[in-house]
């Protein structure tokens, strides 16, 4: 059986996976404030969604839950887009995604390869300042060994 306390260990694991990305990772949801420096360098927000337990009779558990990062990339004057920056979070999003795919670690997850998609949202403004956002969503796989451990 896969618990609740599996989210925060999610949430922990793509913190560690992200962590070279920027220093401004927040989780769940956007900061209520911004800092300065979240408004020259932009930041990530990290969110993992619904865990479905796949969880068979055989006492062996394992599920899924698809997470997104989304990178705030502040605009340059006069609301146009920092290619710069754009192509720095996204080069660096996909590095971090691509050095996991597959991949078994000591954290008992690990992010599927078929499951990454790429979007781009609306433009956010916060306070004053304007972002345009780079979406990656993907599946992180709970694996079974992780959960023997949690459950015991």
């Amino acid at each position: 059986m896969i618990t609740d306390s599996t989210r925060i260990s999610i949430y922990e694991y793509l913190d560690g996976v992200f962590e070279d990305v920027t220093d401004n990772l927040y989780n769940m949801s956007m900061p209520e404030e911004t800092t300065a420096n979240d408004a020259e360098n932009g930041f990530c927000v990290i969110n993992v969604g619904n865990v479905y337990d796949e969880s068979e009779f055989s006492c062996d558990a394992y599920g899924w839950v698809r997470c997104q990062i989304a990178a705030y990339v502040p605009k340059r004057t006069r609301g146009r887009l920092d290619k710069e920056k754009y192509k720095a979070f996204e080069d660096a999003i996909i590095e971090a995604i691509v050095d996991n795919l597959d991949s078994e670690n000591e954290s008992g997850y690990y992010i599927m390869q078929d499951s990454v998609l790429s979007m781009e949202g609306d433009e956010e403004r916060i306070k004053g300042n304007q972002y345009h956002m780079f979406i990656k969503s993907f599946i992180v796989v709970i694996d079974q060994e992780s959960n023997k451990q949690q459950t015991n």
